[in-house]
């Protein structure tokens, strides 16, 4: 965790790309971020990531999430809807972790030195 000059802390994040993510974002596999203490795992994945990706931050947005003329789609608690993408932190399903007997999904708050990885579906026959 570094401290900024203002008394802010600054954390870093890993994360990783996998498959057709990671050529859409110029065959990237890992690129590290500092976030500002209390960014959530949806703040990173709606606004750090295509922020630093402009150029397919729209691509990025249409991959990750479930949107509806090029905007993203919002459930009843306000919350981004992702598509199919599974992401993990420190090798858990966003959604299996637990904080406080209580269950933040992509509002889990990022820690300095969290691994995120992202992943596109898989299919098979």
């Amino acid at each position: 965790m570094i401290e900024t000059k203002a008394g802010n802390s600054v954390l870093k994040v890993k994360v990783r790309f996998f498959a057709s993510l990671r050529e859409l974002l110029g065959n990237i596999r890992e690129e590290e971020y500092e976030v500002k203490d209390g960014t959530t795992l949806i703040d990173l994945l709606l606004q750090y990531i295509p922020g630093r990706h402009s150029n397919v931050s729209k691509s990025w947005k249409e991959w990750i999430f479930e949107t509806e003329r090029h905007e993203v789609k919002f459930d009843k608690d306000g919350m981004p809807i992702l598509s199919y993408y599974l992401i993990l932190v420190n090798g858990r399903s966003y959604n299996s972790i637990s904080e406080d007997e209580r269950c933040p999904g992509l509002r889990y708050k990022l820690k300095d030195g969290d691994e995120i990885a992202v992943l596109p579906p898989v299919g098979g026959g």
